[in-house]
């Protein structure tokens, strides 16, 4: 079976769970340290609308989505079901594991599907691979600045 186009990073953050869980659901700070999804707004349930601004490649593109998953404090996703899934299907999910008391594995996964991808992908993998990075590093560095005593000054990085 073929793979579906994906984009993905994974880096630990060294932090508790819920330390960097409270960092990713407020929404409403994104602007301060998220450079790429640099403005979102939703109520936060299961269907509900996502609105958001991200910067793609130096684009700042207004994007609505729908919150698909919501998990607390383990996973957060919302993405677009364009056309009954024919055009595009795709769900961008952040998921956070417990590693130890101390530690979290961030990973940030989104896979396409439809007759749009050959073009989208193409055009934006990368810039939407190098926002994901800078997504990644961000928060472990936000998580650090707003929980100092728990987090170390190295941050370790693992690309997947």
């Amino acid at each position: 079976m073929k793979s579906l186009p994906t984009v993905r990073v994974e880096t630990i953050i060294p932090a508790p769970r819920q330390a960097v869980w409270d960092v990713l659901v407020d929404f409403a700070r994104y602007p301060e340290w998220n450079p790429f999804t640099i403005r979102v707004e939703t109520a936060g349930r299961i269907g509900d609308s996502v609105r958001m601004d991200v910067n793609l490649g130096g684009w700042r593109l207004k994007m609505r989505e729908r919150l698909r998953v919501f998990e607390p404090p383990h996973r957060i996703g919302w993405g677009l079901h364009l056309l009954g899934g024919r055009l595009l299907d795709c769900t961008r999910v952040q998921e956070l594991e417990s590693i130890g008391e101390r530690e979290t594995r961030y990973i940030c996964q989104e896979s396409f599907r439809g007759l749009s991808v050959p073009l989208f992908f193409g055009a934006f993998r990368q810039a939407m691979q190098d926002g994901f990075e800078a997504n990644a590093k961000a928060l472990a560095r936000r998580v650090a600045q707003l929980s100092p005593a728990q987090t170390p000054e190295v941050i370790r990085e693992e690309r997947g």
